[in-house]
């Protein structure tokens, strides 16, 4: 997709060119372009694709990456599983639940993953003059989330059931986020579980009563990359390409946030102003096993999955050259 580049981010992408290069196959700039039409969700936690297109990562790694956006994971795993794209963005129990109805899905790269810190982008928001204040104050409540029977669900569902509420009496709505908002303001929902740039832009509506990832735990995948097993047999050095220009954009965009905020502005809309303001996503480097789990064994527990699903079935691996 082609974006415009200011001197400056030409001048950000000349200094990362030999570290992103160092991860590519020998010659992958002498190789022919390929395209690579990947699905995208426009928010903060699925930039760092983002950051490697507008890097010239993708470009240099001799790939024409078309980023088509789209509303949530369940909807880029149906455009997986139907060829309308070759990658696409999701979280663990979405890809588990396609996993276990035959879907061969494999991750290839992390995203957004979770880590403690003092400030998290997903957060739990009401209207600001709700007394709703714990999970408790949640029962029969309505609930506004980016897709059901997603993550968002079951982190919903989690925080409710640890602050002292009873998930089963919630009532679930799909909203997605940039409309998350207005769903407040007009009384349609109680409770909005929104992720940045809207968990920033949304104060002028609402009021942080708590962060949304407690519902899961302190450490785990928020969202990866992924693709069906027979593109990734047939395309593996393409693969390896693409991966090693996200990673490449993910170890940048987490220590330059003051650049990366112009690249986000463009593609989630937001304005630079509120992208400087806002958390921002912490992007994982390599897939980690360990961070797949805490996901798995809620989706179990809450019924997105009805057995579980080995982490090892989820990880693509790199044919042996």
């Amino acid at each position: 997709m082609p974006l415009s580049r200011s001197r400056a981010l030409r001048t950000i992408a000349a200094g990362i060119t030999a570290p992103a290069l160092a991860g590519f196959p020998r010659g992958a700039r002498s190789q022919s372009t390929v395209t690579v039409r990947v699905g995208v969700i426009p928010v903060d936690v699925s930039g760092n694709v983002f950051y490697a297109a507008d890097l010239g990562l993708f470009r240099k790694a001799g790939l024409d990456v078309q980023m088509q956006p789209m509303t949530s994971g369940p909807v880029l795993a149906q455009a997986v599983a139907g060829g309308a794209i070759d990658i696409g963005i999701s979280n663990v129990a979405t890809i588990a639940a396609a996993r276990l109805r035959g879907l061969r899905f494999r991750y290839i790269a992390p995203a957004a993953v979770v880590v403690p810190a003092p400030k998290q982008t997903d957060i739990v928001m009401v209207r600001k003059d709700s007394p709703i204040r714990t999970g408790a104050d949640m029962n029969g409540k309505t609930i506004a989330i980016n897709g059901l029977r997603d993550l968002q669900e079951i982190e919903a569902k989690g925080w409710v059931d640890r602050y002292g509420g009873d998930s089963r009496t919630v009532k679930f709505v799909e909203i997605p986020f940039p409309a998350m908002g207005a769903a407040l303001e007009q009384n349609r929902a109680d409770v909005i579980f929104p992720t940045e740039p809207f968990s920033t832009a949304d104060q002028s509506i609402g009021k942080q009563i708590g962060i949304a990832f407690d519902g899961v735990g302190p450490r785990f995948m928020l969202l990866g990359w992924f693709a069906n097993e027979n593109w990734l047999d047939t395309h593996a050095a393409v693969v390896q390409r693409w991966v090693g220009a996200v990673r490449t954009a993910s170890q940048w965009a987490n220590t330059h946030h003051a650049e990366s905020a112009k690249m986000l502005a463009r593609h989630t809309r937001v304005t630079e102003d509120v992208a400087n303001k806002m958390v921002r996503a912490t992007y994982g480097l390599d897939l980690d096993p360990a961070m797949l789990v805490p996901v798995l064994d809620l989706a179990l527990r809450y019924g997105l999955i009805d057995r579980s699903v080995p982490v090892s079935e989820l990880i693509w691996k790199a044919p042996k050259s």
